[in-house]
């Protein structure tokens, strides 16, 4: 049975969500949900060459992999991130947002434009809020639902445009720039902030 308004399936093991990955999910809990041979523990690339040890779902299936950092590393609870990262994956949230799909996809599903980083820097293309929109529905202040878009412009025109939407600074996805981009999702994840 679908979730309403949403293609993703009640009961898949795919569900990437703030109800599916809790605060408190711990590697025991993930090794009796996903299956002892579904749950590892290895390096996790940071980017700029830096690595950290954390847990991998599904180590050996490109599609159902999934990457997990710790907040408490020593004993493997809390998670600080789950993150997805390719160019397809059986993950997807509940609404429907997966990897691959372009922007214009994604604000469908959000029902309305969001707020991203620049493109051309570490971290950009990352959403920084989903603007009151269907994408974040399931957020708290324990859990936050991201993506992040690698920008693919073709045409001389798109590339000029999407050059107005560089660096490090917020820019809405409805921005001319941003539709010329032809960006589309290449991670998905969640962050568990610590309290403030």
């Amino acid at each position: 049975m679908a979730l309403a308004g949403s293609t993703a399936q009640e009961g898949s093991p795919f569900i990437l969500s703030c109800v599916a990955f809790t605060a408190g999910v711990t590697f025991d809990g993930l090794v009796a949900r996903y299956g002892p041979t579904n749950v590892m523990t290895d390096k996790i690339y940071l980017g700029e060459g830096e690595y950290e040890e954390g847990t991998v779902l599904y180590p050996d299936t490109p599609k159902r992999r999934a990457e997990i950092l710790w907040k408490e590393q020593d004993i493997k609870r809390s998670p600080r991130m789950v993150r997805i990262t390719g160019a397809e994956t059986q993950w997807r949230t509940p609404q429907g947002l997966t990897l691959g799909l372009a922007l214009g996809a994604v604000e469908k599903l959000n029902r309305r434009p969001f707020r991203l980083l620049g493109f051309g820097w570490d971290y950009g293309g990352t959403t920084i809020s989903w603007s009151g929109g269907a994408l974040g529905s399931g957020e708290s202040t324990e859990c936050r639902l991201w993506a992040r878009f690698e920008a693919q412009p073709s045409k001389p025109a798109e590339m000029q445009l999407s050059r107005q939407v560089t660096g490090d600074q917020e820019f809405s996805s409805g921005h001319p720039g941003m539709q010329a981009s032809n960006a589309r999702v290449y991670q998905i994840g969640l962050h568990f902030p610590d309290p403030k």
